[in-house]
């Protein structure tokens, strides 16, 4: 099992006008990781992402994937 958080900010310069510009993303995953053999893992991951811009607008994500990792 795998947990990560990552969070960004982008400040505005002083006297900069524009408040659509993006002020933080922020993302949250949770994976399960399974070995079936030496070389190849099946992975599930949830990922729930959300935005905000300066003007206090949001933006929000969730997603979800089920996949495999093969090693050489």
């Amino acid at each position: 099992m795998g947990l990560a958080y990552g969070r960004s900010n982008l400040d505005k310069a002083s006297g900069e006008a524009n408040t659509a510009l993006v002020d933080s993303n922020e993302r949250k995953t949770v994976g399960l990781y399974h070995p079936l053999t030496k070389h190849l893992n099946l992975v599930a991951e949830w990922n729930q992402i959300e935005s905000r811009a300066h003007d206090g607008k949001r933006g929000e994500n969730t997603t979800g994937s089920l996949g495999a990792i093969l090693f050489f």
